[in-house]
C-alpha cells in the first residue's frame, strides 16, 4: 500500500539498542537518524529526534506516529512510546504500536520467521512472525522444551538477543528491528487494519503481565 497523499508519518524504534527514526510522506523519506544507546535512550533520543522533525515543513503536522513496542530493551520501549505519544499529542494525531520483531528484515524475506529470545526466570519466548505481522501471542517455554518445539519451527529464528543467551546449539540469527521497517509493515496494512491499530491503547509488549510489588499492611 502506498502513503496517501498529503500524509507524513514519523516511524520510531527505540526497543532496540541500535534505535532508528524515519520521516516519509508520499515523496519518499524525508530524513532518518540513528544512535546507539543500551540504557540511557532518555537523554540520546532527543538531538536526533529535533533534527528530523526540523525536516518536516513548518505549514505540515504529522499524520499518524508509529512506534516499536518490544519486546525488547524495556526502558528503550517506554521511552519510544512516551515520546511518540507527546509528538502526536502536539501535531494532532494518534500512534500506532507494532511488535518489534515485525521490523526485523527477515521478516519481509520469508512467510514465516520465528521470534525468539530469554524471557528471563530460567525460560525462553517463541513467536510466529507470519507475512510481516505478529499476530500470535508469543510462548513461554522451559529450556528444554523450547529447544525441541524450536527445532520443529521451519523458516528463520531470528532473535534480539545476544546468541550466548540462549540454549547451546540453537540455529538462531541475531536481527535488529528499525524505524523502516516498522513504516514498511505499517503502510502493508489496509486503511481498515491501520484505523483499528490506531483506536488500540499503545503499550509496551509484556511477556509476562507487570510484577507489581503490594505495600505492606501496617
Amino acid at each position: 500500500m502506498a502513503m496517501t497523499t498529503n500524509h507524513t508519518i514519523l516511524a520510531l524504534e527505540t526497543s532496540v539498542a541500535q534505535a532508528t527514526m524515519i520521516l516519509a510522506n508520499e515523496s519518499g523519506i524525508l530524513s532518518q537518524k540513528s544512535f546507539r544507546s543500551e540504557r540511557s535512550q532518555e537523554c540520546d533520543l532527543f538531538t536526533p529526534l529535533l533534527d528530523l522533525l526540523s525536516k518536516l515543513p513548518s505549514d505540515e503536522k504529522l499524520s499518524a506516529v508509529v512506534v516499536g513496542i518490544g519486546p525488547g530493551s524495556y526502558n528503550g520501549t517506554r521511552v519510544g512510546i512516551a515520546t511518540a505519544q507527546a509528538i502526536a499529542q502536539v501535531h494532532g494525531c494518534r500512534v500506532a504500536g507494532l511488535c518489534s520483531f515485525e521490523g526485523v528484515p527477515e521478516a519481509f524475506l520469508n512467510e514465516t520467521i520465528w521470534a525468539v529470545g530469554d524471557a528471563r526466570r530460567d525460560s525462553y519466548f517463541l513467536m510466529p512472525i507470519q507475512n510481516g505481522r505478529a499476530q500470535i501471542p508469543p510462548k513461554l517455554l522451559d529450556r528444554e522444551e523450547f529447544s525441541r518445539f524450536l527445532a520443529r519451527c521451519e523458516g528463520p529464528k531470528v532473535t534480539f538477543e545476544p546468541l550466548q543467551r540462549l540454549p547451546e546449539n540453537i540455529d538462531c540469527l541475531e536481527s535488529h528491528s528499525n524505524a523502516e521497517g516498522l513504516l514498511r509493515s505499517w503502510l502493508a496494512r489496509s486503511p481498515a487494519e491501520q484505523e483499528d491499530l490506531l483506536n488500540m491503547p499503545v503499550e509496551a509488549f509484556y511477556l509476562r503481565p507487570p510484577h507489581i510489588t503490594k505495600s505492606k499492611k501496617k
